[in-house]
C-alpha cells in the first residue's frame, strides 16, 4: 500500500495507548519502538511500528531522522494573546514585590488589560501569531489559548474572533478558552457582584453565541473570585454548553478545585496549595489536574504542586505552560517538561505523557492526538535526541529538530 510519507529514526517514542487518560504508574509507560517507523497517509497516521514491519506493509517517500521521534506536544494552557509588556513587573519582583503585592497595586492583570484593549486587531494578530509560531517551533501542535485580557463583553468577544481568524493560517491546532472572570476590571472597582452578573448574564450568552470558544474559565483565588463567584460563572459556563477549566489554589486554599470537579471540570489549572483531602474529588469528577511549575518558577515560589501525591492517588496529571505576560513568559513546553522533572518530582518518562496524552484528554482530544497511533493526526516531532529521557535534562535549549503537523514538515 502506498503513503504519503514514512518517517524513520532509530527511536520512536510513541506514548501509546493513548485511547484513555494515563493516571498513576500508567504515566511512566511511553512505548519505545528502537528501529521505528510511522506512516502517513492524507495527514493521518495509518502505520506504527518497526522499520521492518512499516516498510514491508507501506511505500512511499522516506525520510530518516537520527534522533528521536514523538507526538507532537499539547499546551493544555496558555495566555498568548495580550498587549504591552510587564518587564517592569519583573524588576520589582526581582527586588522582593510579590505577584499579589504588584496586582494589588493596579498592577497585574489590569495593566495587561489596558494595553490589550488599546492595541489594534492587527496588532493583536501579529504579536499572538509570532508567538504561537514560537510555541509551534519548540514542539507544540496543539495549544489551547485563553481570552482574559479585555474583560468587557465586546472585548472578550473580540480576543476571541482574533484567535480564530488565526486558527485558519497556523499549522497547529487552537482550542479556544473565554476567561471574562480573570480579574476584577479598575471600573468595577467596589461593584464585584455587578461584574460577576455581567460575566454570567451578557458576556457567557454571546461567547456561546459566538460560537468560537468550547471552554470557560476562571481564576479562583484571593483578589480575585471567590469560590461562589466562580461557581456562578462555571455553572454559566456549563448551562451555554461550555466545557469547564478552573485556576484555582494558586497562592491560597480555598476550595476551588473541589468545587469545579463537582460540577465536571475538564481541568483544574496551578494547584500549588492543593490539599490532600482534595484529590479524592478530582477523581469522582474525571477532572485532571494541569500542573503549571513554570507559574511558581518564574514568581519565584518555593510552593509547587504536590504532583508525586496526585500521581499516587492514581490520578492522571498534564502539564501546561501558562504562557502569559506576567507570571511565565515562556512559550516552551519543554521548559514545562524540564521544570515537571526538576520541581514537581516527575520522571522524564511521566512528563512525557503530562505534555501530550494527558494534556490531550485535558482538551477532548485525546483521540485526534497525543500519541502515535493509527488513526491519529501525524503530528510529530523529530527530536535532536538519541534517548527521550535526555529531553528534559538538557533543559533550556530547543531540542526539536523538525515538526510535522498532519504529516506536513514545519520546520
Amino acid at each position: 500500500m502506498n503513503a504519503d510519507l514514512i518517517l524513520c529514526s532509530p527511536q520512536v517514542v510513541t506514548c501509546a495507548p493513548g485511547s484513555a487518560p494515563r493516571p498513576g504508574s500508567q504515566m511512566g509507560q511511553i512505548g519505545v519502538v528502537s528501529q521505528g517507523a510511522i506512516a502517513i497517509e492524507k495527514g493521518l497516521i495509518v502505520g506504527v511500528g518497526t522499520q521492518t514491519e512499516v516498510c514491508a506493509k507501506w511505500s512511499g517517500k522516506r525520510i530518516y531522522h537520527k534522533g528521536t521521534l514523538t507526538p507532537g506536544l499539547v499546551d493544555p494552557h496558555s495566555h498568548p494573546l495580550f498587549g504591552g509588556s510587564r518587564v517592569h513587573e519583573f524588576q520589582m519582583r526581582a527586588r522582593g514585590a510579590t505577584y499579589q503585592e504588584i496586582h494589588a497595586a493596579g498592577g497585574g492583570i489590569w495593566s495587561t488589560v489596558q494595553a490589550t484593549r488599546q492595541a489594534s486587531d492587527e496588532q493583536l494578530r501579529e504579536t499572538t501569531a509570532e508567538r504561537l509560531r514560537r510555541m509551534l517551533t519548540h514542539g507544540t501542535t496543539t495549544a489551547e489559548v485563553k481570552s482574559g485580557y479585555g474583560l468587557s463583553t465586546a472585548e472578550e468577544l473580540r480576543h476571541l474572533r482574533i484567535y480564530q481568524e488565526l486558527k485558519g493560517g497556523l499549522p497547529m491546532e487552537l482550542v479556544l478558552t473565554f476567561m471574562g472572570a480573570h480579574s476584577l476590571p479598575q471600573e468595577f472597582t467596589g461593584r464585584q457582584a455587578d461584574y460577576v452578573r455581567l460575566v454570567v448574564e451578557e458576556m457567557v450568552p454571546a461567547v456561546a453565541a459566538q460560537g468560537f470558544a468550547e471552554f470557560g474559565d476562571v481564576f479562583c483565588e484571593v483578589g480575585a473570585f471567590t469560590v461562589e463567584e466562580s461557581r456562578q460563572v462555571l455553572q454559566a459556563c456549563k448551562h451555554a454548553g461550555l466545557g469547564l477549566r478552573i485556576h484555582a489554589e494558586e497562592f491560597n486554599h480555598l476550595g476551588g478545585a473541589r468545587m469545579a470537579a463537582g460540577l465536571g471540570a475538564a481541568s483544574v489549572d496551578h494547584l500549588q496549595f492543593l490539599p490532600p483531602e482534595d484529590f479524592q474529588a478530582l477523581r469522582q469528577g474525571n477532572t485532571i489536574p494541569i500542573m503549571t511549575a513554570g507559574t511558581s518558577f518564574f514568581l519565584g515560589m518555593s510552593q509547587f504542586a504536590p504532583a508525586r501525591g496526585l500521581i499516587e492517588a492514581n490520578l492522571p496529571l498534564a502539564l501546561g505552560s501558562d504562557f502569559n505576560a506576567g507570571s511565565c513568559l515562556s512559550e516552551s513546553m519543554q521548559m514545562a517538561m524540564s521544570l515537571g522533572v526538576l520541581k514537581l518530582g516527575l520522571s522524564p518518562e511521566e512528563a512525557l505523557i503530562a505534555a501530550t496524552v494527558n494534556s490531550a484528554h485535558s482538551l477532548g482530544r485525546g483521540q485526534q492526538v497525543g500519541s502515535l497511533e493509527v488513526g491519529k493526526r501525524a503530528d510529530v516531532l523529530a527530536l535532536n535526541l538519541s534517548d527521550v529521557r535526555e529531553w528534559p535534562y538538557h533543559y533550556g535549549v530547543n531540542v526539536v529538530e523538525a515538526v510535522y503537523c498532519k504529516g506536513v514538515r514545519i520546520g
